[in-house]
């Protein structure tokens, strides 16, 4: 990871806990509320994009996290109006290699090398995708165990692991919804069966958390 990748990442961290420290609050939040938020924030987004990163690179992709300077002003901003539409940045990536069975002589071999290419890059888009949606899920349910074990001690560690499953389902189940240049409609595209699994229960599950209904 170079230094402008981890810069980039830090200083979305930095926005998205002190955005989500003063959403509802409306001004400057205690260390102690910052601390759940840095907590939520690094677990949700933090092992999001490297869960992305780590994927594409196992792929043979280039993949760096790039940072969305204008998205986390406007994150604070809105933060102070009571909301937050979180638009911090993204993994760009790009092939870091060729593939050999592109440079088929014969016509009828090119275009089974063409297929047989897409084919494995439509299942790497699909993996590479679900790496950061599924990462939030498994942490949805390590906190949740976390929480009925009782073994959240004390109010600050039990609001941070709250906070944190809040996060982490909020992340997936958005992330999941199958539209413009969301993981989900990668998912959706590249299999709408892994999708119908994936998605599916984790937006059903959301829905009334974020709702405030559970």
């Amino acid at each position: 990871m170079g230094s402008s990748e981890l810069f980039d990442l830090l200083l979305s961290l930095a926005a998205l806990t002190i955005a989500f420290a003063i959403l509802g609050e409306r001004r400057l939040p205690s260390a102690e509320i910052f601390f759940v938020s840095a907590f939520g924030t690094g677990t949700g987004f933090l092992l999001h994009e490297l869960a992305h990163k780590y994927m594409a690179q196992r792929y043979g992709y280039w993949a760096e996290y790039r940072a969305n300077r204008s998205g986390l002003l406007l994150i604070i901003i809105m933060a102070f109006a009571g909301f937050i539409f979180a638009a911090p940045g993204a993994v760009m990536i790009h092939k870091a290699r060729a593939r050999a069975d592109n440079l088929w002589s014969a016509s009828e071999g090119w275009q089974a090398g063409q297929l047989e290419q897409a084919e494995a890059e439509r299942k790497e888009t699909l993996w590479i995708s679900l790496a950061g949606p599924m990462t939030n899920i498994v942490l949805v349910v390590l906190f949740f165990l976390f929480l009925t074990s009782g073994a959240a001690i004390g109010s600050l560690l039990q609001s941070a692991a709250n906070f944190a499953l809040f996060i982490n389902l909020t992340l997936a189940a958005f992330n999941l919804l199958p539209f413009g240049p969301l993981d989900g409609k990668k998912v959706f595209d590249s299999s709408r069966i892994v999708w119908a699994i994936v998605a599916v229960p984790t937006i059903l599950v959301a829905l009334p958390v974020y709702l405030g209904m559970i």
